[in-house]
């Protein structure tokens, strides 16, 4: 299997659609382990599918599944590192969880 950073938006939107049918599955089954790594596989696919140009330094976003406002330091990758409010310790979410204030 090719890396998400390989594959073409295509083959993306294909992996990802896949992974979704997957995960409603696991859901399903209640096998919660699963589900949690398949919504994992899915957020990350999508980030590749994100242009890093989007997200601007020093600007504040909400993160899906989070309390708070996390606001952007640096990028590596697909990732956006920086601190969520009332926290100190940076952390890294990937881009796809990151949704515009």
């Amino acid at each position: 299997m090719k890396r998400y950073s390989q594959m073409i938006p295509e083959e993306l939107i294909k992996t990802i659609k896949e992974l979704e049918k997957q995960f409603v599955e696991a859901e399903s089954n209640k096998l919660e382990s699963n589900a949690a790594i398949l919504r994992q596989k899915i957020n990350l696919a999508k980030s590749y599918l994100i242009d890093p140009k989007t997200i601007q330094i020093g600007s504040k976003y909400q993160i899906d599944g989070e309390s708070g406002i996390f606001q952007v330091e640096y990028l590596n990758g697909i990732y956006a590192w920086g601190t969520l409010e009332g926290k100190s310790e940076k952390e890294a979410f990937p881009l796809s969880l990151l949704k515009q204030e």
